[in-house]
């Protein structure tokens, strides 16, 4: 009888030591909760908290992630391609925008990003089983996330810009623009921004790191938004490698922090500077824009009808941002 008081009373002063170690490092324990786990470890099942919080976490409706990516990207491609139908079986004058209060032309770019965000939040919830804001739309604490991509946008379309003036093979000159048009398009980069993000780096980029490794993950995510890119007119092989190594840049911040707004803040600089300021084609499709050129040589060189995304210089600085980049997210995210 001595030895078991002993070992009871030696098994009680354990219990309390472990139960101040974790008081300490968790305040928010009650002493209760911890001797109700204890309990339940020795008897060989789960803490009740446990069983709750495993019941709330809901499997995804199809497990493997790259499948359910497989199946986004067919819809969404079904809903792109039945706008584009619909949208050639318009009238010209109708399609041109002619005679009318807001052009008509940028009804597709706005439906675009209805559908997109529409079909993100019905597999978010319906297939993945998981929140909106895991996709990635945080807003506080990723200001200089935001700060970066406006940067980072800003310092490669002005450095191809002026290559192109410093070889005489660009000039601006300035005519009357709408200023309802300008700020009419100015929103809609906003939201073809936000919308290309959330499905490629929101949804697919984030659905493939589930299942993937990273650097597969985000190759197919960039290749994914390349690939949907030709739909736009004038689109050719250098569009498409430029618009896959931007994919892969976007995605790298995404990598580190599960977040949107580097890609968001990114895409629409890059896309509102290159059209509605420098006036350059955005992707094959001609904007209003503050600056008219005169733009002269290679198509090589100037991108041609596509726009930038298909010059050579881009793919050039491109290539030497992405490892300067991967370089500065490594060490800040790291450190």
């Amino acid at each position: 009888m001595v030895e078991g008081a002993v070992e009871e009373a030696g098994s009680l002063c354990v219990s309390t030591c472990t139960y101040r170690i974790n008081r300490s490092a968790v305040p928010n324990v009650s002493f209760k909760s911890i001797l109700l786990n204890l309990k339940c470890k020795e008897n060989g099942f789960q803490h009740p908290h446990k069983i709750r919080n495993m019941q709330q976490q809901q499997q995804p409706f199809i497990q493997k992630s790259w499948i359910r990516v497989l199946l986004f990207l067919l819809c969404y491609l079904f809903l792109l391609l039945l706008s584009g139908n619909l949208w050639e079986q318009l009238p010209e004058t109708i399609r041109n925008g002619k005679d009318l209060p807001v052009p008509f032309l940028y009804l597709p770019l706005l439906y675009n990003f209805i559908a997109g965000s529409v079909l993100v939040i019905f597999f978010r919830k319906a297939f993945d089983r998981q929140s909106l804001s895991s996709l990635g739309f945080v807003w506080k604490q990723f200001g200089r996330e935001r700060l970066a991509g406006v940067l980072t946008a800003t310092a490669l379309l002005c450095g191809i810009a002026s290559v192109l003036w410093w070889m005489q093979l660009l000039k601006w000159y300035t005519l009357p623009v709408p200023v309802l048009s300008l700020l009419l398009v100015s929103g809609l980069m906003i939201l073809v921004a936000a919308g290309e993000e959330l499905v490629f780096r929101g949804y697919v980029l984030n659905n493939l790191l589930e299942g993937q490794r990273k650097p597969v993950a985000l190759f197919f995510s960039a290749l994914a938004f390349a690939l949907f890119h030709s739909l736009n007119p004038e689109f050719n092989l250098s569009a498409f490698l430029n618009i896959l190594l931007a994919g892969i840049l976007t995605g790298l911040n995404y990598l580190y922090t599960r977040n949107l707004w580097f890609g968001i803040c990114f895409h629409f600089t890059w896309n509102w500077l290159q059209g509605p300021v420098l006036g350059f084609t955005v992707s094959g499709l001609e904007l209003p824009s503050l600056l008219q050129q005169d733009l002269n040589g290679s198509v090589l060189l100037t991108g041609g009808a596509f726009g930038l995304e298909a010059s050579w210089l881009t793919t050039v600085l491109l290539m030497m941002a992405l490892p300067l980049l991967h370089r500065l997210f490594l060490s800040y995210y790291r450190r």
